[in-house]
């Protein structure tokens, strides 16, 4: 099978992960968060645009100057996005509006437990067989489940110990 295929593969079953979670969701709709949780949830936004924006903006300067020759110009854009998108959930989970009120965090934890783990997969293989860098360069298609794998796990591992503090203080 070809690195695109594997690609493909992973990126539907991505997809019908992401389906399935919504479609459960949709039917046991208990989860709501209050005034406080969308207010945070706001500011995590507006945190994550600004984050974007600036890394958008630095690449654009990189780019120009041509101090950019490790990686392609598709794969840069596609990292800057998925930090922003980091930052706005390890912000959520910080500050408990990343889960709804009633909100099952195992539900998250294990499905990005699954992402970490395909993804994690995935970058193995592209560093055993040496097919991560083409022609030199780090491309969308080498590069993107490693900087999946590295956001998500960020994410994974933020949720992980928000959880246990909160059962903690829950026990005392």
């Amino acid at each position: 099978m070809s690195g695109n295929t594997v690609i493909i593969l992973e990126l539907l079953l991505l997809i019908g992960i992401v389906v399935w979670v919504m479609l459960r969701k949709k039917k046991s709709c208990t989860e709501q968060y209050d005034e406080m949780q969308l207010k945070i949830r706001a500011k995590g936004y507006q945190i994550s645009f600004f984050t974007a924006l600036a890394m958008l903006s630095l690449l654009t300067v990189l780019l120009e100057c041509g101090m950019l020759g490790i990686v392609t110009p598709g794969f840069a854009a596609y990292a800057a996005l998925m930090v922003s998108v980091t930052v706005f959930a390890i912000y959520c989970i910080l500050h408990d509006a990343f889960l709804a009120v009633r909100g099952n965090p195992m539900r998250h934890l294990t499905l990005f437990g699954i992402i970490v783990v395909l993804e994690g997969f995935t970058t193995v293989r592209y560093l055993l067989k040496g097919e991560l860098l083409e022609g030199g360069m780090l491309t969308f298609g080498s590069g993107a489940p490693i900087v999946m794998f590295v956001c998500f796990l960020a994410i994974l591992i933020t949720l992980i110990v928000k959880t246990v503090r909160n059962r903690k203080e829950a026990e005392e």
